[in-house]
């Protein structure tokens, strides 16, 4: 559950937040919405695949960090171990929500483990300066927000062009731990590399056009990935 309020600098003047990785503070999950924007970076650290969303048939892609519910692989007692996190995980407590006027207004979830207690002190990051100006943090944070709300509007059309041209196909998982248990998983889709080439130039110039012919391919080479990550789960 989660307990969004809209930030401003009065009620929220000394709330500070945990800026850490680890599972306490929300981040032991297994995967993450993926911006097409983002694919060029995330495809050097996870594979990227689509997922079906609940109710309206379309897909969305995600970063996959584990290979079951609640295990994120790249946890460590450091913190997180890849250069490259998505912003849907950067923005945690952060929420997008709308004025009356159709504004967009930046909340936080009062209910998330990164906000600092008050009998923890004065740890974490501060929000607000003490004249009530944005901290350096929160700036990067507006910014950070501002982008991924908009190339979230961007995400349907992108899955969209996907559909169209079929595209996307699914695909499984097989994975055998070193004790020799065998495990599946479900319920994933790709792009078909050859079915990609294969489209009329015509079809090729108009993704390309959009934008879309980079992540397409982007997607397909963080496939490579999922060796490393299985290799990852075979070492915990």
């Amino acid at each position: 559950m989660t307990r969004p309020a809209l930030l401003d600098n009065i009620t929220h003047r000394h709330l500070r937040l945990h800026t850490g990785r680890s599972a306490a503070l929300g981040d032991a999950r297994n995967s993450a919405l993926a911006l097409p924007a983002e694919f060029r970076l995330l495809q050097a650290h996870y594979p990227i695949v689509f997922q079906l969303v609940d109710g309206d048939g379309g897909f969305q892609p995600i970063a996959l960090f584990g290979l079951e519910d609640g295990q994120n692989l790249f946890l460590t007692d450091q913190g997180w171990d890849a250069t490259a996190v998505p912003m849907a995980v950067q923005r945690d407590p952060f929420l997008i929500g709308r004025a009356p006027d159709d504004t967009l207004q930046l909340h936080i979830d009062l209910d998330s483990p990164r906000i600092v207690r008050p009998d923890e002190g004065e740890v974490g990051t501060a929000l607000f300066m003490p004249h009530g100006g944005f901290s350096e943090y929160l700036d990067h944070m507006v910014k950070l927000m501002e982008s991924l709300h908009a190339h979230a509007q961007q995400l349907p059309a992108f899955t969209g062009a996907l559909k169209q041209h079929q595209l996307l196909e699914p695909m499984v998982l097989d994975l055998e731990t070193r004790s020799g248990e065998h495990s599946r998983l479900t319920g994933l889709f790709t792009i078909n590399e050859e079915r990609l080439a294969a489209l009329p130039g015509v079809a090729l110039e108009d993704l390309a056009r959009q934008g879309y012919l980079l992540p397409c391919y982007m997607q397909i080479a963080s496939l490579a990935q999922l060796p490393v990550l299985a290799e990852r789960a075979a070492r915990r």
